[in-house]
């Protein structure tokens, strides 16, 4: 068996893209991704209102002191 004979010729897109790769995997990784950074978002959204009501109300409460409303 000749080296040269059993030469395997690799294109571009055989560099970025196995073909053993099964697209569907890739997608539900992206998906997974997605959501958690829409999730994370949205905690990090709610903990920030959380944190500005408190220091809203904190300040109302200091602020009215002996006032009746």
């Amino acid at each position: 068996m000749n080296i040269s004979s059993s030469h395997v010729s690799l294109t571009l897109s055989d560099l970025n893209c196995p073909r053993h790769t099964h697209h569907s995997e890739i997608l539900y990784v992206v998906i997974i991704t997605i959501k958690c950074a829409i999730y994370t978002l949205y905690v990090v959204f709610v903990l920030i209102w959380l944190h500005l009501s408190f220091i809203v109300f904190n300040s109302v409460s200091h602020n009215s002191r002996g006032v009746k409303l």
